[in-house]
């Protein structure tokens, strides 16, 4: 029902918060959206920087040094159109998480205006505003524009697109002079939301069966705007072609898809079941168990609370009832649509490949709150009092939740705190403060890859000379550190030594610490870091006869080895190798360790060096702690080396040997 007025139910809506003022309210909430979606976006929430969102500013940079793409391959495939927005904010405000973060937050910020203007369009002022004050606190859609990443441009284009389409089809009026230009707008949208994300090939399918919908329930309207609607397809088909095209000759570029469809693969195989089961975990992700993973959510936190879950449910029913209108059949497609990505892979209810139910989800409730407020059979003046007092309850609730959850709970959180690598953004924030410049070793999860680039972004200062180790399995300790070399009399005079960082969820291997200790570096717990520091670089007398150097590039200087060998026979046992760094070219590098029994078999091995040798300089120290198993009884043999793990080959002594035998039989 729209009045005179042009709003939905606005004899209960008081006239002044309607007729004069909606722009006021409509800026009032996206104030309060803006705050909850940019207050301690550096590095308070999230509390790092995720690999994902790194992999962003590689891809990023690369347009910025003039590579253009219709699709990115790197991090499993990425459709272009975000990296293009995010590029420019990079090259307006430079290489750091917030210039990452930005775009998502003021495209979440036109989410919600976007949502506002189409649910105008369709149901009045009145609907329009309490859903857009919902949208702009809800966890959900806060959660992804605080995010460096592109799935939040979705509900963007396509909510564009919506808008364009109900321009042009009729609501209660007949406008075909004026509707091609809308149907061919909307085309075009459409088009470019595939752009966005790999959730947005949803969209199609919601077109396709929405169409048939109105062929069967709209035939007048349809046949009047069949020229709009031929429109419409040809320009969703001519912006997506290039993509469809790339895709299509390029299979390979979507590896992730393979990880996550196999719910898909059972049902064309056969079987629903699993199709199902993420059905009903999507139908309760609103007001009983949402997300069940923590990089997405608070786990398992719904979308409502209980009583506006149950208004939810309320309006899904409502619009159920009121399927003939296409308004509210809108509203039910485009939820199922939306949902089709998280029903057909793993890990469902997935919040993020639902992202395009933000358009509607806070339309249900609203709807159900208007007909309360219409059908009440208490005074006009008490319901519509009792209606904002509703209204303000569950508003004042919700940003309490929300920020509760986003700047409290979820950060804390051990696997957020793990994914986000909020030890290396403390780390690099400490030595931004620090008066010291002394080299220092960062010990993280990707040493080779991605911790360079997240220490890059994350500091301000770039005069520190940096090392990198660590691995990037949290189940088992750090068995490879490197300690930094430098100039030891800027050592002496700036009364600073070497430093190593580690995260503090992570711990060195036992040799490592033991070694560390023997040098007496002292360990500082930090937070959610731990710093090591030694007074000068440690002074290493070689117990072998003569220098052990490999091609002239490293010179095994130590080893230890355990007290008593027959002891590998009933467990494991360590040992621990010390090398120094003389001539580093660059390419890659790993030690092992071999042992040979009595007849020169081979009966245990263990290869292993994380700390990338692209940052060596001459003068580090490597420091390798070997795991063997359980060995075989009878005497052993130790031999020790270095290889290129790309191509095999092995790094050789001077006397033409490719190893070095630490025991013999």
């Amino acid at each position: 029902m729209v009045t005179k007025k042009g709003f939905l139910f606005a004899d209960w809506w008081p006239e002044w918060a309607t007729i004069r003022h909606p722009l006021a309210w409509m800026v009032a909430i996206l104030l309060v959206a803006a705050v909850l979606r940019i207050y301690g976006l550096y590095n308070l929430s999230p509390p790092g920087l995720e690999h994902d969102e790194v992999a962003n500013w590689l891809i990023d940079r690369s347009i910025l040094n003039g590579r253009l793409a219709i699709y990115f391959t790197e991090a499993y495939g990425h459709e272009a159109g975000f990296h293009y927005l995010q590029a420019a904010f990079v090259a307006l405000l430079g290489d750091h998480a917030l210039a990452l973060r930005l775009p998502a937050t003021f495209v979440g910020l036109l989410v919600i205006a976007v949502q506002y203007a189409l649910t105008r369009r369709l149901f009045g002022v009145t609907t329009a505003l309490l859903s857009a004050a919902l949208l702009a606190i809800l966890f959900w859609p806060v959660f992804y524009s605080r995010l460096g990443l592109r799935a939040i441009t979705f509900p963007l284009v396509a909510g564009l697109s919506l808008y364009a389409w109900w321009k042009a089809w009729p609501i209660g009026q007949n406008r075909v002079s004026q509707s091609l230009q809308w149907f061919a707008l909307s085309g075009l949208l459409a088009g470019l939301s595939l752009h966005t994300y790999m959730a947005a090939r949803a969209v199609p399918i919601f077109y396709a069966v929405f169409l048939l919908y109105l062929l069967l329930l709209h035939r007048a309207d349809f046949k009047q705007q069949w020229r709009g609607i031929i429109l419409f397809w040809v320009m969703l088909t001519l912006v997506a072609l290039p993509l469809v095209i790339y895709l299509a000759t390029n299979p390979g570029s979507e590896f992730r898809i393979s990880e996550i469809d196999a719910p898909l693969r059972a049902l064309t195989a056969g079987d629903p079941r699993p199709v199902l089961q993420n059905l009903l975990r999507i139908a309760g992700m609103f007001g009983f168990s949402g997300d069940p993973l923590w990089r997405q959510n608070v786990a398992y936190r719904p979308v409502f609370d209980p009583l506006l879950g149950l208004f939810f449910y309320g309006g899904v029913v409502l619009a159920l009832l009121r399927f003939k209108d296409a308004r509210y059949a809108y509203l039910l497609l485009w939820l199922g649509a939306s949902s089709l990505p998280s029903m057909v892979t793993a890990d469902a209810p997935s919040s993020i490949r639902m992202i395009g139910a933000l358009l509607v989800v806070t339309v249900f409730p609203v709807l159900v709150i208007n007909m309360i407020a219409r059908l009440s059979t208490l005074s006009p003046r008490l319901s519509t009092n009792l209606a904002y007092l509703l209204g303000l309850l569950f508003l004042v609730g919700h940003i309490w939740w929300t920020a509760r959850d986003i700047f409290h709970k979820w950060p804390q959180n051990d696997e957020v705190q793990f994914v986000w690598q909020a030890a290396l953004t403390h780390t690099a924030d400490f030595l931004d403060h620090a008066q010291d410049n002394s080299p220092v070793a960062i010990g993280g999860w990707s040493p080779a890859t991605m911790d360079p680039t997240t220490m890059y972004l994350s500091m301000r200062r770039h005069d520190l000379e940096m090392r990198y180790f660590g691995s990037d399995s949290t189940a088992v300790p750090v068995t490879t550190i490197i300690v930094p070399s430098g100039n030891q009399e800027a050592f002496a005079q700036n009364n600073s030594g070497v430093r190593l960082t580690h995260p503090a969820i992570r711990s060195l291997s036992p040799g490592l610490e033991a070694q560390l200790a023997q040098w007496g570096a002292v360990a500082r717990e930090m937070g959610t870091f731990v710093l090591y520091e030694l007074e000068r670089m440690p002074e290493i007398h070689s117990p072998f006869a003569g220098e052990v150097r490999f091609d002239d590039e490293l010179q095994l200087i130590a080893a230890e080895l355990p007290a008593d060998m027959t002891s590998c026979t009933v467990e494991e046992c360590r040992v621990v190798s010390t090398w120094r760094v003389l001539s580093p070219t660059g390419e890659q590098r790993r030690f092992f360790l071999h042992v040979l029994d009595n007849k020169g078999q081979l009966v245990a091995q263990h290869d292993g060096l994380d700390a990338p040798a692209q940052f060596w300089q001459a003068g580090d120290l490597l420091v390798q702690e070997h795991l063997l198993p359980r060995l075989p009884q009878g005497d052993v043999e130790l031999r020790v080396g270095v290889y290129d793990p790309q191509n095999g080959r092995r790094l050789l002594l001077a006397d033409g040997r490719d190893h070095f035998v630490l025991l013999e039989p």
